[in-house]
């Protein structure tokens, strides 16, 4: 399953080092190996930090033909500015966490195992840090072995 994480941020905001770090967890690879079901081929989440002056909006897509979805995450810019890394870090992980199964949910996908996925997402996010609600001992996860 494709599962990538992109941005779209002003540069002050250094959302693009958090992503950096998480790039290098290896996640990308790990979910490439994944099989979750036929439903759903892929997950697409963009990070939007810029300035509320622009009316950015969150969009969140599902593209029946590819069978991706798409979805925004928007980071308020401000609060990025003025805090460091390790914080920024753990509200990208706390977003993700929240954010990509609450947004699944919304969906009714036939053959996918959402749980799995959301399983090994959150197992994949307490590996670098922030709150996962405790799933680092989730049952039932590929992962595990």
């Amino acid at each position: 399953m494709r599962f990538n994480i992109l941005y779209d941020s002003d540069w002050d905001a250094r959302i693009d080092r958090v992503l950096n770090e998480l790039s290098g967890t290896g996640y990308h690879s790990l979910f490439e190996e994944r099989e979750y079901g036929e439903g759903l081929h892929g997950i697409v989440v963009g990070f939007i930090c810029r300035d509320p002056k622009l009316n950015f909006k969150r969009r969140v897509r599902f593209a029946k033909k590819e069978k991706m979805l798409y979805m925004d995450i928007m980071l308020d810019l401000d609060q990025m500015r003025k805090i460091n890394h390790d914080a920024r870090k753990r509200i990208v992980v706390e977003r993700l966490a929240d954010e990509v199964p609450s947004t699944l949910r919304k969906y009714s996908f036939p053959d996918f195992d959402e749980a799995r996925f959301v399983a090994d997402l959150k197992w994949c996010l307490n590996d670098i840090g922030g709150r996962t609600d405790g799933s680092a001992s989730h049952s039932g996860s590929v992962l595990e072995k």
